[in-house]
C-alpha cells in the first residue's frame, strides 16, 4: 500500500509541471478580427515594488481606459490589467505604426532611467498570455527548444559608462494555430529596441546600428513611440499545451537530489524514534511496573516520574488554543490548495487563484480552527467558549493583517501596485466578519461541547519542582537543535518558491512540494517527539509551548534564509539601490510566511508531541 503510494507521488511530481486545466475555454478569433492587448504592471526580478503600468508618467495612455474585473487574488499580487491603443488584427501583419509621440519631463525621464537600472520589465497581455522573453535551450539530446521568460526589459543599462536606454519600439510574435476557420493564440514573444526619434512617424528599422534613446539626463526628451507585429503560424504548440514554455520544469536532478537528501534524514529520524520507543521507553516501563525496583527508580529522576504533571494545564491555555487552532486552519488550507494544484486546477492561465483559492479556504476552514481551539480550551479547564473563539479568529488574522496595513501604508506612498486598495481592505473585512468570524464561532461552540480529552493519568495537586534544564535544551539551543533537520529537508526546494514570489517565475512543480511536504511532516513530528522527550526525561513537565516552538522552529531558518536569498540574489538591500521601502516589504512579508509557515509545523509538532506523551503514559502502570 505504501509503495502504491510513493510510487502515485512520485509520478505526481514528474508530471505536474505539464498538466494543467485552463481556467476557461479556448477562444478562437477570425482573420482580420481585432485581438485585444491588455496592458498590466511593471515588475522587477531585483526589487520587490511592482508599479502600474499607466501610473508611469513615460508610457502612452489611451483616451479611454478599460479596466476589467479583477479577483482578489490579483489585486493582491499588484495586478493592474487596463486596455491600450495597440492595433492586433488577426493573421494581419503590421511594419510599423506609430502609438504616440510624448514630451517627457525632466523628472519622467529620471524616473524612466531608474526603471531601466533597477532591471523593470513590463507585463502585457494577448489572450491571457503574458508577453516574452524568448530564448533557445539545449534539451535532452542535443535538441533545442524555446522557452520563455514572462515579460519583456523596459530598456537596456550599460553598467560600464553608467547609462540607461529606454525601450520605445516594440515588435510582437503572436504565434496561433488553425482551427477550422478560427485561429487561435498559443505564444506572445516580444522583442523590444531602443531607437531615438523624435519625428513623430516610424524608425528605419532596417538599420542594424541605430542611435539609442539615452534616458536619465536632468531635461525634457520628446519621444515617439511605436510598434511592428508579425502573425506566425505554429502548428507544434497546440492551445492545451501553450503554457508548456513558460512552466519549463528545472533541472529535475536537483529536485531529485533533494528529495533523496530528504528521505536519508527521515530514515536516520525514523531510526532513532524506534530505538527510543522500542528499547528505552520499554525497558523504562518494565523496572518501573516491576514492584521490586519501583522504590529504586523513585529516587531517580526521568519522564517517568513527572506522571502526575506531565498533563497539567499549560501556562497561558487561553492563548495556546487559540494558536493551535488557526494553525490547524492554515495547515488544512495550505493542504487543499496544494491538492488543487497538483489536479491542475490552479494553473497560471487562472491569474491569481492560488491567492484566491487560498484566502476562500482560509475563510471556510474558520470552522476547523474554532473545533480544535474550543475542543483543548475545555480539555485546559476554560470556561469561556465565546471569548476563545473570538480569540482564535482575530489573534493571528489581526496581527499579519495589521502588519500588512502598516506595510501598505509604505507602499501607499510609493504609488505602487502591490499596496492594497482602500475597497480591498473593506472587502478583507467584510469577508471576516460575516464568513470567518461565524464559522469559527460554529466550530469553537461544536468543539466546546465535545468530551474534553480523557488523560492517561491524574495530575498532582501540588506541582513537583523542576530541576535545572542541560544548556542544549534551554529555550534558544533547543529551538535552533529543533529545527535543523526540518530545514536541511527543504532548503533546496525553498530556493524555488523564492524564487517565484520574489523573482515572478512560474512555480507549477507541485509534484516535488508535495514529496518533500510530506518528508517535512514526519521529520517534524519526528523532531518534537525527540526532542518533547530529551525534555520530560530531564524532569521538566512543561512541555506544552515547548512541544509548538520545537515544531515551528524552522521558521526560524526559513527567514534567516529569506535574508540571505535577499542579499545574494535580489539585490535590492545594497546602499543606493533601492531604497528603505522594497527592503522593509521583503522583510516584512518574509516575516508574514515565516510565521504561516511556523504556524503549520508548529501545530504538526505539537499534535505529534501531544500523541507521544498520551501514549506513553498510557502503558505506565500505576498503583
Amino acid at each position: 500500500m505504501w509503495w502504491q503510494l510513493w510510487s502515485l507521488g512520485l509520478l505526481a511530481a514528474t508530471n505536474a509541471a505539464a498538466f494543467y486545466i485552463p481556467s476557461m475555454g479556448p477562444q478562437s478569433f477570425k482573420p482580420g478580427e481585432r485581438v485585444p492587448l491588455n496592458v498590466n504592471r511593471v515588475f522587477s526580478e531585483h526589487v520587490p515594488l511592482p508599479f502600474a503600468y499607466y501610473d508611469l508618467p513615460f508610457v502612452c495612455k489611451p483616451q479611454d481606459i478599460r479596466r476589467p474585473w479583477l479577483n482578489i487574488g490579483e489585486v493582491l499580487r499588484g495586478d493592474r490589467i487596463a486596455s491600450s491603443d495597440y492595433q492586433l488584427l488577426m493573421e494581419q501583419d503590421t511594419q510599423c505604426q506609430v502609438l504616440c509621440t510624448k514630451q517627457l519631463t525632466w523628472e519622467a525621464n529620471e524616473e524612466a532611467a531608474r526603471l531601466v537600472e533597477q532591471n523593470y520589465l513590463v507585463e502585457w497581455i494577448v489572450d491571457k498570455l503574458p508577453g516574452a522573453t524568448a530564448f533557445i535551450t539545449q534539451g535532452e539530446g542535443g535538441t533545442k527548444k524555446k522557452e520563455y521568460e514572462p515579460g519583456f526589459r523596459i530598456g537596456a543599462y550599460d553598467k560600464a559608462s553608467g547609462r540607461a536606454y529606454l525601450h520605445n519600439h516594440v515588435t510582437m510574435h503572436i504565434l496561433y494555430e488553425k482551427r477550422g476557420e478560427g485561429r487561435r493564440i498559443v505564444g506572445f514573444e516580444a522583442y523590444p529596441r531602443s531607437i531615438e526619434n523624435a519625428s513623430g512617424g516610424c524608425p528605419d528599422l532596417s538599420a542594424n546600428h541605430t542611435r539609442q534613446l539615452l534616458v536619465g539626463e536632468h531635461k525634457e526628451t520628446k519621444v515617439t513611440f511605436s510598434y511592428s507585429v508579425h502573425w506566425i503560424e505554429d502548428s507544434t504548440v497546440h492551445w492545451n499545451h501553450r503554457w508548456d514554455r513558460y512552466l519549463t520544469v528545472s533541472n529535475s536532478q536537483v529536485h531529485w537530489y533533494a528529495i533523496f537528501n530528504s528521505a536519508v534524514i527521515i530514515l536516520l529520524l525514523t531510526g532513532v524514534v524506534a530505538v527510543i520507543l522500542m528499547r528505552m521507553l520499554n525497558r523504562d516501563l518494565t523496572l518501573f511496573n516491576d514492584e521490586e525496583f519501583r522504590d529504586d527508580i523513585e529516587e531517580t529522576s526521568g519522564w517517568k516520574l513527572l506522571h502526575g504533571d506531565v498533563f497539567r494545564a499549560p501556562s497561558y491555555g487561553g492563548l495556546l488554543a487559540p494558536l493551535l487552532g488557526t494553525a490547524v486552519q492554515v495547515m488544512y488550507t495550505f493542504i487543499v490548495t496544494t491538492v488543487l494544484g497538483i489536479f491542475g486546477i490552479l494553473s497560471p492561465s487562472y491569474r491569481g487563484g492560488l491567492l484566491t483559492t487560498g484566502i476562500v479556504f482560509f475563510l471556510l476552514m474558520g470552522s476547523a480552527a474554532g473545533y480544535y481551539s474550543g475542543h483543548l480550551y475545555r480539555t485546559w479547564g476554560g470556561s469561556n467558549w465565546f471569548k476563545n473563539s473570538v480569540m482564535t479568529a482575530a489573534l493571528v488574522p489581526g496581527s499579519l493583517v495589521g502588519t500588512a496595513l502598516v506595510l501598505n501604508v509604505f507602499l501607499w506612498y510609493r504609488a505602487s501596485s502591490a499596496a492594497m486598495p482602500f475597497s480591498t481592505i473593506v472587502l478583507l473585512f467584510a469577508l471576516w466578519l460575516f464568513i470567518e468570524l461565524p464559522l469559527t464561532l460554529l466550530g469553537g461552540w461544536f468543539g466546546f461541547k465535545r468530551r474534553p480529552y480523557s488523560e492517561p493519568v491524574r495530575t498532582n495537586p501540588i506541582p513537583r519542582p523542576i530541576p535545572p534544564l542541560p544548556k542544549y535544551l534551554k529555550p534558544v539551543p533547543g529551538v535552533l537543535l529543533a529545527g535543523a533537520l526540518p530545514f536541511a529537508v527543504v532548503f533546496i526546494e525553498l530556493f524555488f518558491v523564492l524564487k517565484s514570489i520574489w523573482q515572478d517565475s512560474f512555480y507549477y512543480e507541485y509534484g516535488f512540494a508535495t514529496i518533500v511536504g510530506l518528508i517535512l511532516s514526519l521529520t517534524v513530528c519526528e523532531t518534537t517527539i525527540i526532542m518533547v522527550w530529551l525534555t520530560l526525561n530531564s524532569g521538566f513537565y512543561k512541555w506544552w509551548w515547548r512541544a509548538f516552538a520545537y515544531g515551528a522552529s524552522s521558521s526560524v531558518y526559513i527567514f534567516a534564509y529569506s535574508v540571505f536569498y535577499y542579499f545574494t540574489r535580489l539585490r535590492a538591500g545594497m546602499p543606493g539601490f533601492a531604497g528603505f521601502i522594497p527592503t522593509l516589504t521583503f522583510f516584512v512579508q518574509s516575516l508574514i510566511i515565516s510565521a504561516a509557515y511556523a504556524l503549520c509545523t508548529g501545530s504538526m509538532g505539537f499534535f505529534a508531541a501531544y500523541f507521544f506523551v498520551r501514549r506513553i503514559y498510557r502503558l505506565v502502570k500505576l498503583s
